[in-house]
């Protein structure tokens, strides 16, 4: 999930005693509008009204990447193709970004 506190969070529904190593990712510099996992389920992309995309690593909550701008508005959604190969962001400036 995304928060308003700039964080993104993993959480185990099925065992909340279960604490995940992972389970709070921090970097955003604004309030974090969208998650979305890979299809393979190692990456979480996030996005976020300071205007970057972030991609996460499920095991360690570690940045796989620098932080990703192109928008020059807050971003409100992400989405990864089917393939995973492909992430498409959509923010408030109109234009969807396609990254590969």
């Amino acid at each position: 999930s995304g928060s308003w506190d700039k964080t993104v969070r993993m959480w185990n529904v099925w065992d909340e005693s279960v604490q995940l190593d992972a389970s709070l990712m921090r970097g955003h510099e604004g309030a974090v509008s969208g998650v979305a996992f890979s299809p393979d389920g190692q990456t979480i992309a996030s996005v976020s009204e300071d205007r970057s995309l972030r991609l996460w690593n499920t095991a360690t909550g570690a940045q796989r990447t620098r932080p990703l701008s192109k928008h020059t508005d807050w971003v409100r959604a992400v989405t990864y193709s089917p393939e995973g190969r492909t992430i498409a962001s959509g923010s408030d400036d109109r234009p969807v970004v396609l990254w590969d």
